[in-house]
């Protein structure tokens, strides 16, 4: 029997010591130029490995990350860590039941974009030399494995990226979220049923029959069964045992081991398990915003960081740095992509300006290419180069991803429009006791000033707010609903004498509320204003002499010299 000497611990935490405190520096850095912090993670893993400090000092190098199977066991546990509860973390932020609502676009976007991408890419795949092949004799299926993992988007990626330009909240940013969240689930199912084949010795029908059956079948369990059963549990810890116990955290991290260990019983890889366990969890009614927060401040802070630094950490780029091959993986990959989203979203009936975005936000590969490689790599299912091709691949998509989406928004922010925005719309003296009291009394306000039914405006905003909470942090809120029978856009900026609890990502009470009305014909113009007040949100010293002001016009003294102009909004072009 072995057991860890007082050596193999000393060398551990220095190893996890070092890679997870470089890979939050690097990280920081990486943050100020508007770049993943998954790059930095992965680079961190690079310089420490083979190619730069093996090459520089291997002697130290060799002391510090040692062959000794024991050790490397050590730190590939935690990095394996890291790699499941990134996919349950992932699910987290999938709130199903809200994404069914839209199930119409989003489906026709999500499938599209897995059905294009993958034809188009399976015949260029197929072509590859046997060099990077590991089985020559399973050329076809090798096609369609490479082609579901390049088909796979990263949401986490997207959603970091469109959060960071401001339209994560608008309905188009919803609508993509949607569309990426249907496009994981399906493509995990599809690389879990091939995972499960390559696998295999030989190809067998009954085989890919079994596993298709079990795998939609543990699917159907989980979103049915195991979810009543895991909502009835949380809501026992939430009411007998308290919101701060822990004993939430502790139960999440539980249900995604036994998750993942049902799925690798039955032939599927376990982390199909930890991301429906993700899915499954964040449908309980009592796991709030702050929650999945708490998780996933706990996830990216330590586990994944030491994931993508330990893959950099056994990469040799330059004996397995295939330069064509890189570049081959990486155009495929992002056209087809492209493409399949595009179409998707002409399918859907979006406008132009629409579609590109969409198309644009599907292109990155991200940390679930990442994911995806490193689990076959290590169960010998592609070769290094393939590997180190779709690594690279998948830091390109992600570096190009965030200046290519900004630009794009520029494109279409110039010539914006001026906003019907007033000093009548602005209330400075509200004392309402919660969020829905607050909401009923601005559809009145609303339906008033747009000469429309109340009950109209109303459900439109509530159903919004159904789909996902508008509350973006800071104390502040942007109910919207887009409404047919008006032809301009209108802001209504309220500020409430308490605080309000309104699910903020921040768990902050929400004291400033603007509710954002516009066209039903123009819905690009919502994406546009919400950027708009971002802008303004992120400027401290406006925020603060807002906050002091005392009536209405000093504060749209403040707010309108920030709006863009553009005339076309008002005559609802």
């Amino acid at each position: 029997m072995s057991f860890l000497s007082e050596h193999n611990l000393l060398i551990f935490l220095f190893q996890f010591a070092l890679l997870l405190g470089l890979s939050k520096l690097v990280g920081l850095l990486f943050e100020k130029f508007k770049q993943s912090t998954i790059t930095a993670e992965v680079l961190v893993g690079l310089l420490l490995g083979p190619v730069i400090f093996g090459k520089f000092s291997p002697h130290f190098r060799s002391l510090l990350f040692p062959t000794d199977p024991i050790q490397l066991t050590m730190l590939e546990t935690i990095a394996w860590f890291g790699n499941f509860y990134l996919l349950m973390e992932t699910g987290l932020g999938v709130n199903f039941s809200r994404i069914w609502k839209q199930k119409g676009q989003a489906t026709t976007i999500a499938i599209t974009d897995i059905l294009i991408p993958m034809a188009l890419l399976i015949v260029p795949i197929y072509l590859i030399p046997d060099v990077y092949l590991v089985d020559p004799g399973k050329r076809l299926l090798f096609s369609f494995f490479i082609a579901s993992i390049l088909t796979i988007s990263a949401l986490t990626v997207a959603i970091r990226v469109m959060h960071d330009i401001n339209i994560i909240k608008s309905d188009l940013g919803f609508l993509i979220i949607s569309a990426l969240t249907i496009n994981d689930i399906i493509g995990w199912v599809l690389l879990a049923i091939i995972m499960g084949l390559f696998s295999q010795a030989v190809l067998q029908i009954g085989v890919a029959i079994r596993l298709i059956l079990f795998t939609i079948a543990f699917a159907v369990i989980s979103f049915t069964l195991f979810r009543k059963v895991i909502d009835k549990i949380m809501t026992y810890i939430h009411v007998k045992l308290g919101v701060e116990s822990g004993y939430k955290t502790t139960f999440v991290f539980v249900v995604g081991m036994l998750f993942g260990a049902m799925t690798l019983k039955i032939g599927i890889h376990s982390l199909f398990g930890f991301f429906i366990a993700g899915i499954v969890i964040g449908e309980a009614k009592h796991f709030s915003q702050n929650d999945r927060h708490v998780m996933s401040r706990l996830v990216h802070s330590v586990f994944v960081p030491i994931f993508f630094a330990n893959i950099g950490l056994h990469l040799d780029l330059i004996n397995n740095f295939d330069w064509k091959l890189v570049l081959f993986i990486t155009a495929i990959s992002v056209s087809a992509k492209f493409i399949g989203a595009y179409v998707g979203a002409q399918l859907a009936k979006q406008d132009k300006f629409d579609r590109l975005l969409i198309a644009i936000c599907h292109t990155t590969g991200g940390d679930m290419q990442i994911v995806v490689a490193m689990v076959a790599i290590s169960y010998a299912l592609i070769t290094t180069q393939i590997f180190v091709a779709i690594i690279t691949s998948s830091i390109i998509s992600t570096v190009i991803f965030g200046p290519w989406l900004s630009n794009a928004l520029k494109l279409k922010r110039k010539g914006l429009l001026n906003i019907l925005f007033n000093k009548d719309s602005i209330i400075l003296d509200a004392d309402f006791d919660d969020k829905q009291d607050l909401l009923e009394h601005m559809s009145g306000v609303i339906a008033h000033k747009t000469k429309l039914s109340t009950d109209i405006v109303r459900s439109e905003i509530l159903k919004r707010e159904e789909q996902m909470s508008t509350a973006v942090g800071k104390g502040i809120a942007l109910p919207h609903a887009r409404l047919s029978g008006i032809t301009h856009p209108l802001i209504f900026m309220v500020k409430n004498s308490k605080g309000l609890e309104w699910d903020s990502p921040d768990n902050k009470l929400i004291r400033w509320v603007f509710f954002i009305i516009t066209p039903e014909s123009n819905p690009s113009i919502q994406l546009n204003i919400l950027q708009m007040l971002a802008k303004i949100f992120n400027n401290k010293e406006v925020i603060d002499q807002i906050s002091t002001a005392d009536n209405t016009k000093e504060v749209w003294e403040l707010i309108s010299p920030n709006l863009e102009n553009c005339e076309d909004c008002i005559n609802g072009a």
